[in-house]
């Protein structure tokens, strides 16, 4: 499953869920694992200056041009028409139709929703509208047209394969260095893990009721009852005029077209059922899973959803930190990781005090931490723990003023190298806004045992 690596076991336990650990020993540095978001959305408030298709930062364009966007929903920005043409296919293919009735006045005239709301629509709404076409319609995407059936006669079929070696032959001798770029780029991209709707369904949610989270239920309803509005909005607007043109093309055969209008709405009516079905369970699923996509200068501008990402749980003194490249994201080992040990992400900036980390885990993702930082002012009355443990992973904040990135190395650094090359200057980098930090080999020295 881990093609990008070979050092991780993913493992279920009832108490933590599904969960990696490491196989063999990792040393710093190492790239854990890559993975491709299945899904992911530019968020609300940033949707005019970044990319779709990228999840990127739109740059200013030398000329007042505006960038260019989808003309279908206006709903969606590119940075490049290159982005557009790559995005647009598989965007009015899935969620375009649905993006376009968002704001519906219709809709929208009884609700006040923030930008994080409609955020967590259009993600929500993307997911479903792919559940839609590849479930229910079976109407799957494909991105390369099926090529046209030829007949040949055998001397003919001779002679292209001649032609066709002689051509293979001058490629190899006309390769190009940026032949060679493109090669390496494909490896590169064949070391991402591809996620898929399958791999979205399966995603473990925690339940969120009135007992666990009153007022994150009393938001999500809100949510719920917005996107069921607005799926029978838009695939009931559909189904009305197929049926308008049916009868405008064929009005000699009104029975016909009568019984299959009947039937489209009852299709219709089940589709979205199983849709609504789906809705508050896919809601707890994004909720505890998903990704932010921030910029250097530490501004949420994207939401991304990659299963495979997701089987890291949690810890306020991570050993793994995610490097994000839009909507790609790349785990590097922040030091030495034992055979054995849990492998851990954090899903929040860690200089807080621990109970306001619990409190924003307990209301974003529904859990009560109790990993060794947290439990430590449980356990060790004195402190001398828990200082102990803040003073280890303090090192690795970033020293920017407001960013919440952690420094780790590029470069794979094996316990081995280190205590020969003591006075050896190691070059560090922010997983967030790339500020370097020149350290040495004491800096990941005295790691505390936990």
């Amino acid at each position: 499953m881990f093609k990008s690596f070979d050092g991780l076991k993913l493992s279920v336990s009832e108490s933590e869920g599904r969960y990696i650990t490491a196989t063999r020993d990792i040393d710093i540095g190492e790239s854990i694992l890559k993975c491709k978001s299945y899904f992911a959305i530019t968020c609300e408030d940033f949707k005019k200056n970044s990319c779709y298709n990228c999840i990127k930062l739109i740059k200013s364009p030398p000329s007042p041009q505006q960038p260019p966007r989808c003309n279908q929903c206006n709903e969606v920005w590119y940075c490049s028409e290159q982005c557009k043409l790559d995005n647009q296919p598989k965007h009015q293919h899935y969620e375009c139709t649905f993006f376009k009735n968002i704001k519906t006045p219709k809709l929208i005239q009884n609700i006040q929703f923030d930008f994080d709301a409609y955020s967590e629509v259009r993600i929500i709404v993307g997911l479903l509208s792919r559940y839609y076409q590849d479930k229910l319609l079976n109407n799957t995407f494909n991105s390369s047209p099926p090529l046209p059936i030829i007949n040949i006669k055998k001397e003919e079929k001779e002679d292209i394969k001649v032609k066709e070696e002689k051509k293979e032959d001058m490629k190899i001798k006309e390769e190009t260095k940026e032949d060679i770029k493109v090669k390496e780029e494909k490896q590169v991209e064949d070391d991402f893990i591809t996620d898929t709707l399958d791999g979205v369904l399966g995603l473990v949610d925690n339940e969120i009721n009135e007992e666990t989270n009153k007022a994150a239920k009393e938001y999500i309803d809100m949510i719920i009852d917005y996107i069921i509005n607005l799926l029978k909005y838009t695939i009931g607007n559909n189904n009305n005029n197929n049926n308008n043109n049916n009868n405008n093309n064929n009005n000699n055969n009104n029975n016909n077209n009568n019984n299959n209008n009947n039937n489209n709405n009852n299709n219709n009516n089940k589709n979205i059922e199983e849709l609504i079905k789906l809705i508050r369970p896919l809601v707890q699923k994004v909720r505890c899973n998903q990704f932010g996509i921030w910029t250097k200068n530490d501004k949420c501008i994207g939401m991304a959803v990659s299963p495979s990402s997701s089987y890291f749980n949690h810890s306020c003194i991570p050993n793994c930190e995610s490097v994000r490249d839009g909507s790609n994201m790349t785990f590097k080992s922040l030091y030495p990781i034992k055979k054995g040990e849990q492998i851990n992400i954090s899903y929040l900036a860690l200089d807080k005090s621990t109970k306001r980390r619990r409190d924003y885990l307990k209301y974003g993702y529904y859990f009560h931490c109790q990993c060794p930082r947290c439990n430590s002012s449980d356990t060790d009355p004195t402190g001398k723990l828990e200082n102990t443990l803040d003073d280890w992973i303090i090192k690795f904040y970033c020293r920017q003023k407001k960013c919440t990135g952690l420094y780790y190395s590029k470069l794979k650094l094996s316990q081995q190298s280190l205590s020969l090359n003591n006075k050896n200057e190691i070059h560090l980098s922010c997983s967030t806004c790339n500020d370097p930090l020149i350290v040495y080999s004491t800096f990941f020295m005295d790691k505390p045992n936990y």
